[in-house]
């Protein structure tokens, strides 16, 4: 296998490095003469800079902002149905900002050349001895494709532990709107009080309530924020809400009476799931039984005779 002089490996490492800085600086200088120029096209005084103090992390997060915004807009990758079904992933994880969806789309980008040039570049200088290009090659694509998609596997996680948090506060949600809803109030400020109830154990139910709030107020149709809701969380239970409440609406339920039709509907599931889970433990328990109290009940009972018959055989089989 051909072995790179050492020579060459540095010079790999530092003719890039030294490029890119050289790049990022000429683009840094372009970028004021270009903001100095639009100014003075507008009639613009240029600002102090003392005029809005920011911290640097705020600087830092402007920045990385700008730059992913502007990488994404010139390569074109915010559209069609991947970037879709980015952002449903992202509101449903509770990540509702522009910002958030080109910051994922941002990741998903670069981070799989980066660890491909980073994990090439481990192996060539970082290790002592030549290297191994197929190995090398090998490596640094498993770890780039990985990495492209560790995003949405971050985002996954973070939606189902949302949603778990959500299923089970869902129950108590529906408690405290047939109480709201019988003590006399309509459904908005039903919804509205039960949202300022539940921010304590559950802000993520208690956000999507208030933004349902917001838009039953707002839109002229009520079934477009119900639906919606149940766009934003999609989950069976909130189908199932939303569904009762738009049908009730339509043909005049009563919204206490919806609720406590919800609430015993809830209550008979929520009795069936758990004698599901009473009617698992046994085949559960069976692993455990096999694992862990057979073999020591196989040797009480086999140990004994076994030992006895060594014995015999050690001895010759004399009496």
């Amino acid at each position: 296998m051909f072995e790179i002089p050492p020579i060459l490996q540095s010079m790999a490492v530092g003719v890039p490095a030294l490029i890119a800085i050289q790049l990022f600086g000429l683009h840094l200088i372009d970028l004021n003469a270009r903001k100095a120029r639009i100014s003075r096209s507008l009639g613009r005084m240029p600002t102090p800079n003392g005029s809005k103090p920011t911290s640097i992390f705020g600087r830092i997060a402007q920045y990385f902002r700008y730059h992913a915004t502007l990488t994404l807009e010139r390569l074109s990758v915010m559209r069609g149905g991947d970037a879709e079904t980015s952002a449903m992933l992202l509101r449903s994880a509770g990540f509702r900002s522009r910002d958030a969806v080109l910051i994922h789309a941002f990741f998903k980008l670069v981070l799989p050349p980066t660890s491909f040039l980073l994990t090439i570049l481990w192996f060539t200088v970082a290790r002592a001895g030549p290297t191994n290009w197929p190995i090398t090659i090998i490596w640094a694509c498993g770890v780039a494709l990985g990495l492209s998609i560790l995003p949405d596997m971050v985002l996954k996680h973070l939606r189902d532990k949302r949603f778990k948090q959500i299923r089970r506060s869902f129950p108590d949600m529906l408690e405290l709107l047939v109480i709201a809803s019988e003590s006399g109030l309509s459904a908005n400020p039903s919804l509205n009080r039960v949202s300022a109830e539940i921010q304590a154990f559950c802000p993520p139910l208690a956000f999507e309530l208030q933004q349902l709030v917001i838009e039953l107020s707002i839109l002229p149709n009520r079934e477009t924020a119900w639906r919606n809701f149940s766009t934003r969380l999609p989950m069976a239970e909130m189908a199932i809400f939303s569904n009762t409440l738009i049908q009730a609406e339509r043909f005049g339920t009563p919204f206490a009476g919806a609720m406590r039709t919800l609430m015993h509907d809830e209550r008979a599931s929520r009795l069936l799931k758990i004698e599901e889970q009473a009617g698992r433990a046994p085949a559960l328990m069976t692993i455990p039984l096999i694992l862990f109290i057979m073999p020591p009940l196989f040797i009480v009972l086999v140990g004994p005779a076994a030992l006895s018959i060594l014995d015999n055989i050690m001895n010759g089989g004399g009496g």
